[in-house]
């Protein structure tokens, strides 16, 4: 009977230790998800066009009069939001980098003509909402229509959000005087 006596007060310590209020495989499977939750980051995936550094370096004589120097390349600090997809958990985001040139165009060993070009300095031209989004797509010497007395250079705008572009025609005489010519825009 000391026996059982001693026996029963240990069982009944026993099942009360057993029920510490454990949580049920549900509350667990919540606290969980909960917790994965806090700690998952959203996937944000970000593509660029081009995806790398580009530059292209352009050096032409025209009729043994103008040296010019051109030299287009992309920016990689600046760039411009193309499309933006949102997927569960994924973000997608597309951009275009901006673009711009160096143009040096000397006589006689004379610098007449020393810019940088953006569409950044051409936005203050026009109030035209074609340039919130612009860039310089690429600048070349037209070599049909310069001389020894001009020189002419191509100039294309593009807004790769709605595939707008403008193209314009700089020409530039001996003393560096410059002269710009909207040619073409489609809107």
């Amino acid at each position: 009977m000391k026996k059982l006596a001693l026996l029963i007060p240990c069982l009944i310590l026993l099942i009360l230790m057993s029920c510490n209020r454990r949580t049920s495989k549900k509350d667990r499977l919540e606290n969980a998800v909960s917790e994965f939750n806090k700690n998952f980051n959203l996937l944000e995936l970000k593509s660029y066009y081009p995806e790398h550094y580009t530059e292209t370096k352009t050096d032409s004589i025209i009729s043994k009069t103008f040296h010019v120097s051109i030299k287009n390349y992309s920016a990689m600090d600046r760039e411009i939001l193309m499309q933006s997809t949102k997927e569960k958990l994924d973000q997608s985001t597309k951009y275009h980098r901006v673009f711009e040139s160096d143009i040096l165009v000397k006589v006689a060993d004379k610098i007449i003509y020393d810019k940088h070009i953006s569409a950044e300095k051409f936005r203050g031209n026009s109030n035209s909402n074609f340039w919130n989004n612009a860039t310089l797509e690429h600048i070349w010497v037209n070599q049909e229509a310069s001389n020894s007395s001009k020189l002419s250079l191509g100039l294309s705008f593009i807004n790769p959000q709605n595939s707008a572009y403008k193209l314009y025609e700089v020409h530039i005489d001996k003393n560096g005087r410059e002269r710009l010519t909207l040619i073409e825009e489609q809107s």
